[in-house]
């Protein structure tokens, strides 16, 4: 589907629209998670190396760490108590 504007956007944009149309296509669920995982980087202010440690995981993991911060403002003492079978 080309746009009339093609002549006056940068080869580069175009380029790279045609590459992530691709990509979707190909395998578009992993493209999702992946864009997921982005967002909740931004999201949380978590860094890059969060990113690379927890992957298309990243999310579950900002929500129990944000979840986990708000319980120890709220109940600190039940924290030791869900996470001590889980360790």
């Amino acid at each position: 589907m080309e746009t009339e504007n093609c002549e006056v956007e940068p080869k580069s944009r175009v380029y790279m629209r045609e590459y992530k149309r691709k990509k979707y296509a190909e395998n578009g669920d992993a493209m999702k998670q992946k864009n997921k995982a982005y967002y909740y980087k931004t999201k949380f202010g978590l860094n890059s190396d969060d990113m690379k440690k927890y992957d298309i995981h990243l999310p579950l993991v900002a929500k129990l760490l944000d979840n986990l911060n708000k319980l120890r403002e709220v109940k600190p003492e039940v924290i030791a108590e869900l996470l001590t079978p889980y360790i």
